[in-house]
C-alpha cells in the first residue's frame, strides 16, 4: 500500500475518488435498507447521480435504458432517503443505507430481490437441516429444574427446561437466533401497528422480529413505572409463577402481533389476549418459539381466547426427562 493510498483511507473517500472510468462513467449502486440490512435495489450513478444525492439526501441515479438521471420515486412517491454512503476497497461500488418511503419495486414488492434462483435452493436447505440438527441438539443437551407448581392444585410441581433459546444459557448461535427471527417474520402478518411481548425472556427474538417487520416493539412490564400510557393491568398465573403485568405501549384500536418464549399452561397468554382485546386491541396474531405440548398451552388459549398460537419448536417431557423434540418449518 502507498503512502498515497494510506492518505485515502485516513481522510475517507471524496467523489473524485470514486473510480466511474472503469464502469464506462458509472458505478454499480446497492441500495439496502438501514433498519433490517435488507438489500433492496441495485442500479447505477454517475458523478451526477452521485452529487445529487449527496445534495439533496434521496437516492439518485442514471437510467442506462433512458439516457438520462432519475430521482428514484419521482413518479411514484417511493424515495429512499439516504443515511450514509459507503464506498468499496476498489472504489468502484457503493452502498446506499436508505430508508424508504414505500416499495422499492415498480412490481409494488418492498424489495427487488424477492424471487429465489431455483439452483440455489439446495443451499439453503442444506444450512437450514443444519440449524434444525443444532437446535434438537440444544434440547437434546437441555436440563430440566423441578419448580413448584402455583397456578392451581392439579400438579406438584413444574418441568422448567434451561435452554439456549428462551433462557440464553448457553447463549446460542447468531445463525440459530436469525432463523428463528426470520421464521417467525415470515409466518405472521406485516400489516400491524406494533409487535408486543412480554417481559422477558422472549423479547430477544421479538426485537429482531420487530426490526424485521420494521414496527415499534411494545414490552409488557412485570411492574409498575407509571399510569401514564398505562392499558391495563392484568393478573397471570403460570406453571411456576404468578403476578402482574402491565401492559404500556399499545392503545386503542392497533393491530399487534403477539410473540413470547415458550407456552405451557397458557396462563400468561390468556389473560394478556383478554386485556388487550378488551381493551379494543386487534391481535392477529400469536407465536411462541417453544412449546410444551404435555401441559395443553395451546388448546387453552384456543378454547379460551379463539386465537391459534404458532410454535416452532415443541418439546416433550417423559419421567422428567426431554424425549422428543420436534422442529416446526
Amino acid at each position: 500500500m502507498t503512502s498515497g493510498d494510506e492518505t485515502k483511507m485516513e481522510r475517507g473517500i471524496r467523489i473524485e475518488d470514486i473510480d466511474f472510468d472503469k464502469g464506462g462513467g458509472l458505478t454499480p449502486v446497492i441500495v439496502q435498507d438501514y433498519i433490517t440490512g435488507e438489500v433492496l435495489m441495485a442500479a447505477y450513478a454517475n458523478k451526477e447521480a452521485l452529487e445529487k444525492t449527496v445534495e439533496t439526501g434521496y437516492a439518485h441515479f442514471w437510467s442506462r435504458s433512458r439516457k438520462k438521471l432519475w430521482l428514484k420515486g419521482e413518479t411514484s412517491g417511493n424515495r429512499l432517503r439516504v443515511i450514509n454512503i459507503l464506498v468499496d476497497c476498489d472504489t468502484d461500488t457503493l452502498i446506499y443505507l436508505v430508508i424508504p418511503y414505500g416499495p422499492a419495486c415498480h412490481t409494488g414488492n418492498k424489495t427487488c430481490f424477492f424471487r429465489v434462483l431455483e439452483e440455489s435452493k439446495g443451499v439453503y436447505e442444506k444450512f437450514e437441516k443444519e440449524i434444525i440438527e443444532e437446535l434438537v441438539r440444544y434440547f437434546e443437551n437441555a436440563w430440566i429444574e423441578k419448580r413448584e407448581w402455583v397456578k392451581d392444585d392439579n400438579r406438584s410441581h413444574y418441568n422448567y427446561i434451561i435452554n439456549p433459546i428462551t433462557d440464553n444459557i448457553p447463549p446460542p448461535s447468531p445463525e440459530v437466533v436469525s432463523w428463528i427471527a426470520r421464521k417467525v417474520h415470515e409466518i405472521t402478518p406485516d400489516d400491524i401497528d406494533k409487535v408486543v411481548v412480554p417481559e422477558a425472556l422472549g423479547i430477544p427474538i421479538a426485537t429482531l422480529v420487530a426490526n424485521l417487520k420494521k414496527k415499534p416493539l411494545a414490552i409488557i412490564r412485570k411492574r409498575w413505572f407509571t399510569d401514564k400510557g398505562l392499558l391495563s393491568v392484568v393478573e397471570y398465573a403460570s406453571g411456576y409463577e404468578s403476578g402482574k403485568y402491565y401492559i404500556y405501549g399499545v392503545e386503542r384500536g392497533e393491530n399487534v402481533i403477539i410473540i413470547d418464549d415458550a407456552i405451557s399452561t397458557g396462563g400468561t397468554l390468556i389473560p394478556i389476549i383478554k386485556a388487550l382485546e378488551d381493551n379494543g386491541v386487534n391481535v392477529k396474531d400469536v407465536v411462541c418459539i417453544l412449546e410444551k405440548p404435555d401441559y395443553g398451552g395451546k388448546e387453552n388459549v384456543l378454547k379460551t381466547t379463539g386465537k391459534e398460537v404458532k410454535t416452532i419448536i415443541k418439546v416433550r417431557i417423559d419421567n422428567d426427562n426431554i424425549s422428543h423434540v420436534k422442529i416446526d418449518i
